[in-house]
């Protein structure tokens, strides 16, 4: 009789873990707490219109990367399904001047040339380095503290390009980075799309995967994505049960028997895989005091480990257009959002999904980053002012349509607001520590979090996946921290770690 893993999660992790425990012969089950699967990786249907609230570009999505079959074997990318190649990462506006950081690299490197002759040292070396950035791939046949000496050397061989930008950029900021350029356009394109503590690097390599090739997005959207996944993991022999949170984990000794549902069920397991929101997993379902050293050090130090968010609001436009581009930054007038002013804004427009909104009709997105600060503004205001908390989200959602329309005068009249939600939306539905859908934005003065090993010491049948675990965080570390569980399990039971696509 296979042995019985239970996953807490049914987010990208947990699917993955699921995914990967059937192909080794494992009889899994993965418990999610809302009515869908995916997590933060999804999206919802308002007025026959869908919303999209995850994937922005995926990473090495393409042949010739490691973590492709991973995108492939996990349904996301599955034979068939098309992938959307964005022809820009996005575009900058800046006092009647725009740039895009074009996919062709040969043609942003020479529209920025041509803005700023002044600034040609500075444009050399950043598209020098976003060519090398693009070599970067994802470990993926097993963790990193599982190989062996020759296992890493390979690995190192394999990323050796990405040497010389971690070298130059690990230590800067994206705030640094930006300081560099003389042009104030050149400076935004720089600064819109990241916080600027965050490492320069992140950003580099960021836009290194839009240039390669392998920064598309599957045609339908996150949601669509999630499905595919939980499909594949159930025809594979996987059950998913959702609307069935969990309470606790059982941890009787130096191991756990199971789960406790919030309904009073007990389901005994020989494993346990938590793939929720680390915070959540260790404030609520087993003691603090498990919490790898690493991780409790950085929820700890809030200042040299900030965390960021995003307030969103969706519209539905009468219309096609290619005048709002995918993604725009741009200044405005100023409102008030969360206790700040807000004087720059970006839209992105989602009408390259022609069936994802009534014909004639699409979907335009905005996103404007918040911090802690923010987050515990709209935290305190659902808590203590529920009514206040709704006048607010509709004020801000007025407010920015405005300012919408004021940039784009030709969408007067023919924007219609289909939702608001705060950083909190993300706590309430995916138990979000912070409301983040990322992890820790990694500074200068951040403590090495390369990669937490996805163990509970003390527990020996107990194991982690999620994002939290490496950086950045995001789809691809929680794709392959749910299959590093399932091969630390076949470890434990000295069996082969190495599970083929």
């Amino acid at each position: 009789m296979a042995q019985k893993i239970v996953i807490i999660g049914g987010g990208i992790a947990g699917l993955s873990a699921g995914i990967y425990a059937q192909k080794a012969g494992f009889d899994s089950v993965v418990y999610e707490k809302h009515s869908v699967p995916g997590g933060q990786c999804t999206g919802w249907m308002r007025e026959g219109h869908y919303i999209d609230n995850c994937i922005c570009w995926m990473t090495c999505a393409k042949e010739g990367y490691d973590l492709w079959d991973i995108w492939k074997d996990s349904g996301i990318c599955a034979d068939g399904i098309e992938i959307h190649q964005h022809d820009y990462f996005y575009k900058s506006e800046l006092n009647g001047q725009s740039i895009y950081l074009w996919r062709d690299i040969k043609r942003a490197k020479k529209e920025m040339l041509e803005l700023s002759p002044q600034d040609k040292k500075e444009i050399n070396k950043f598209f020098k380095y976003v060519k090398l950035s693009e070599s970067l791939d994802v470990p993926v046949k097993k963790p990193l503290d599982m190989m062996n000496i020759f296992e890493l050397t390979l690995m190192g061989l394999k990323m050796i390009k990405m040497v010389p930008v971690i070298l130059k950029y690990s230590k800067m900021s994206v705030g640094d980075l930006a300081k560099k350029f003389k042009h104030p356009l050149l400076q935004k394109v720089i600064t819109d799309y990241m916080p600027l503590d965050y490492l320069a690097h992140l950003f580099v390599t960021a836009y290194g995967t839009i240039t390669s090739g392998g920064g598309g997005i599957p045609v339908g959207g996150s949601l669509a994505a999630m499905l595919r996944m939980a499909d594949r993991y159930k025809k594979l022999g996987g059950k998913l049960i959702c609307n069935a949170p969990v309470e606790k984990v059982l941890i009787e000794g130096n191991k756990t028997s199971g789960v406790l549902l919030a309904d009073g069920t007990k389901v005994d397991a020989d494993f346990v895989i938590c793939s929720t929101d680390t915070y959540h997993t260790f404030e609520k379902l087993i003691d603090k005091k498990y919490m790898p050293k690493l991780l409790k050090k950085s929820y700890d130090d809030r200042e040299n480990n900030p965390l960021g968010s995003s307030f969103h609001v969706a519209f539905s436009y009468d219309g096609l257009t290619d005048k709002i581009a995918g993604r725009t930054f741009f200044e405005c007038d100023g409102f008030n959002l969360a206790g700040r002013k807000i004087k720059r804004m970006n839209s992105k427009n989602y009408s390259f999904e022609k069936t994802q909104a009534p014909e004639g009709k699409s979907v335009i997105q905005v996103k404007i980053l918040e911090n802690e600060k923010e987050y515990l503004y709209w935290k305190n205001l659902y808590e203590t002012d529920k009514d206040r908390y709704d006048r607010e989200k509709a004020q801000a959602a007025s407010d920015i349509q405005k300012a919408l329309e004021e940039h784009y005068p030709f969408t007067k009249g023919k924007l219609k607001l289909l939702d608001v939600w705060t950083p909190y939306t993300y706590t309430r539905y995916c138990n979000a520590y912070r409301g983040v859908y990322m992890t820790f934005i990694t500074t200068k003065k951040s403590p090495d979090l390369t990669n937490v090993p996805g163990v509970v010491k003390g527990v020996s049948n107990l194991f982690l996946a999620g994002q939290w675990l490496m950086v950045p965080g995001g789809i691809p570390v929680a794709l392959v921290t749910g299959k590093y569980a399932v091969q630390r399990i076949l470890k434990l039971l000295k069996k082969s770690v190495i599970i083929k696509p």
